[in-house]
């Protein structure tokens, strides 16, 4: 692992044009990895087995931040995400380094998706946030990033 720690430089980027991109803001991230357990009782006892078929899903919170800067064409926004879930677009994805560019050790995960979940929060004394979760097509690969000899 490197020394620049994992929790602030980590994040999700999607792929909707050429490149990935970050969505803007993240203050959290998760990875979900669910398989369900078939279970079969017989005289001879119980016995449990892996469902050969795993649910993937990434959940995470990103603000809201409103204008038409810089910041609106590197990153994705709420409004690039809310577009994305209501036209069911379908996209690559990645979390890995928010820089785009890993350093020895980093692990990266990719694959393809939809947003199936958006919901965005405008409190009164705090910053408007959204929440979100990409259900993942398919299955997911697993990169890391070689250690310099």
């Amino acid at each position: 692992m490197s020394e620049r720690g994992i929790i602030k430089t980590v994040g999700l980027l999607i792929k909707t044009g050429e490149t990935f991109i970050p969505l803007v803001c993240q203050t959290d991230l998760t990875f979900d990895r669910t398989r369900d357990v078939i279970k079969s009782v017989t005289k001879c006892g119980t016995k449990k087995q892996p469902n050969p078929s795993p649910d993937y899903e990434v959940s995470g919170t990103a603000e809201v931040l409103l204008g038409d800067g810089e910041e609106f064409t590197t990153k994705a926004s709420e409004a690039k995400v809310d577009e994305l879930f209501r036209n069911a677009t379908e996209f690559e994805w990645q979390i890995g380094p928010l820089s785009g560019t890993p350093v020895p050790g980093d692990i990266t995960y990719a694959g393809k998706g939809f947003f199936s979940d958006l919901s965005t929060s405008y409190p009164t004394e705090e910053n408007a946030t959204f929440d979100f979760t990409l259900a993942v097509v398919g299955d997911y690969t697993q990169e890391e990033e070689p250690s310099e000899p």
